[in-house]
Formats: structure tokens, sequence, C-alpha cells
């Protein structure tokens, strides 16, 4: 004996999948907001983390000697070697400009230093 189906069944089947993928379609919606959100918050928090401790580091080392400067780099980052280049001390994360008197002028902020870039290739071209 053969099942025989109607177009009532089919057009159920039908609906109750389009409800359940248009579900689950605005839950994947959602939480990608919620997930961009708090993306957006901890970024948001690491920025603002950064520019403390960039301006704390910057306290901490205003007024140093070249030297004083170099050994502290060197005792803070072992695995980096500090080198002198265009007026600054250089590690791989840190940049500290340093004045004519070799006195350490402050920390170099990441902002500035990716303008400085950006205007060097923009004159390059």
């Amino acid at each position: 004996m053969a099942v025989q189906f109607n177009g009532k069944w089919q057009a159920t089947v039908l609906a109750i999948a389009l409800l359940g993928t248009n579900g689950w379609w605005a839950f994947r919606s959602i939480d990608q907001g919620i997930t961009n959100t708090y993306r957006e918050q901890a970024l948001y928090e690491y920025e603002h983390q950064v520019e403390a401790l960039q301006t704390l580091a910057d306290i901490a080392v205003k007024g140093k000697t070249a030297s004083e400067a170099h050994q502290l780099l060197r005792s803070l980052f072992p695995q980096e070697a500090p080198y002198e280049k265009d007026g600054s001390l250089n590690t791989a994360w840190i940049a500290l400009s340093l004045s004519p008197e070799g006195r350490v002028l402050g920390v170099e902020r990441a902002s500035a230093a990716r303008d400085a870039s950006a205007a060097a290739s923009k004159a390059g071209r």
C-alpha cells in the first residue's frame, strides 16, 4: 500500500523548514551583533590601556641618558637588542626619542610613528 502525500502536508513541511532556517539566520545575526559589540569594547579598552602605559613609560624614562635607557631596555627586554637610529633608541616594540645631548625626550607614540611612516611612503611616490 502506497502512502499518498497531499499538498497540505508538503506546504506544512516547507513552512516549518522556512521558519527554522529564518530563525537560525536571525539567531546568527543577533549573535554576530553581540560579538561585534564585545570586540569593539575590548578594542576600546586596549587602546586606552596602551595610551596609559605609554604615558607611564614616558614619565619613567624622560630625562634619562641614552646609556641609562639602553641599559633599562636591555634589562626589560633581554631578547631584544636596543639600537639607535634617526635620533631614537629603538627595540622591536618601543622607540624613545633622544635629544641632541643624548637625553631621552620621551616615548614615541605609535600613531606618530605610523603617521611619519605614511608621510614617508607618500613622499616616495
